[in-house]
């Protein structure tokens, strides 16, 4: 009897081992599924699971319809904001009345929410969370954030879990609410017009183009250069804006080449050159180190 109870404790931290694994799906760690460049897994919020989450770190708070807030947040302690007015949340792909504003702390898996709780007007059938908000509170020193771009999985680690020494570095200027870093942008189009431009970029897990231009920060220098700015189409077809074919594209130390960039002017309120989307790093990695100021990236 003593020998079984012996290969209790080891049987419990083998358990413990599996479950945390990403391929086990821990709810520090999220397998992803990428949908026409966007990214989605399934999460436990408050309790409630599989709860579908489009994965993003280009907004600024949580965003639910008022069917998911009453269905998975409604039973937290959440404090309302009052709206003085009608207020609408503006991204570059929509624009959403705001019927109610929260903040306060959301349970996802075994991570924590906080900051503003947007209840829009809409049907969708997700909810949008920020993951670089995500915080491990039982584990402070699981302070990394880490997208796998190959294996399509998201998780929050320590810094003994990850080898970082062989990986470039960006400078993260801000994280909340999303991650903006710095870095010289080295671009040049099929016609050979080149520029060198040093800025800030948005990480934005949620764009599905590798790179997207805002309009006001980036159109002068694009004209001054000589850049030939066409119509950008959907797959119908549509114009839906404008933008630029790439010949080739460096920010900080990573390159791609032949790929479309978007310039968007709903955008205006910032001096952030554009976003970079997931898809600019192929099937690499990418880091976030809040606590040192870094992103990470191979």
């Amino acid at each position: 009897m003593a020998r079984y109870l012996r290969l209790i404790p080891i049987l419990l931290y083998v358990y413990a081992a599996l479950c945390c694994a990403p391929e086990a799906l821990c709810q520090s760690s999220f397998k992803l599924v990428k949908k026409n460049g966007h990214y989605y897994t399934d999460a436990t919020v408050n309790g409630n699971d599989n709860t579908p989450i489009f994965v993003e770190t280009g907004f600024t708070g949580m965003v639910v319809s008022m069917a998911w807030y009453n269905k998975i947040l409604s039973t937290l302690p959440l404090e309302e904001i009052r709206l003085r007015k009608e207020e609408h949340l503006h991204t570059d792909r929509s624009t959403r009345r705001i019927v109610k504003l929260f903040k306060g702390k959301v349970p996802v898996g075994d991570l924590t929410y906080e900051g503003r709780v947007f209840v829009v007007d809409t049907n969708e059938d997700h909810v949008i969370v920020p993951v670089n908000l995500l915080k491990n509170e039982a584990d402070t020193a699981a302070s990394l954030i880490r997208f796998d771009f190959k294996k399509n999985v998201l998780d929050y680690v320590r810094h003994e879990d990850v080898s970082l020494d062989k990986m470039h570095k960006y400078v993260l200027v801000e994280n909340d609410p999303m991650p903006i870093f710095v870095a010289t942008m080295e671009l040049s189009d099929a016609s050979g017009h080149q520029l060198t431009k040093s800025g800030k970029f948005n990480f934005d897990l949620g764009n599905g183009s590798s790179v997207f231009f805002f309009r006001k920060s980036m159109f002068p220098a694009l004209k001054e250069n000589k850049f030939k700015v066409q119509a950008s189409r959907d797959k119908s077809g549509n114009i839906i804006g404008q933008g630029i074919f790439a010949g080739y594209c460096k920010i900080g130390d990573k390159t791609n080449t032949g790929f479309s960039i978007g310039i968007t002017n709903k955008i205006e309120n910032t001096d952030e050159l554009g976003c970079v989307g997931p898809s600019f790093f192929k099937n690499g990695i990418v880091i976030l180190d809040p606590a040192n100021n870094l992103i990470h990236y191979k």
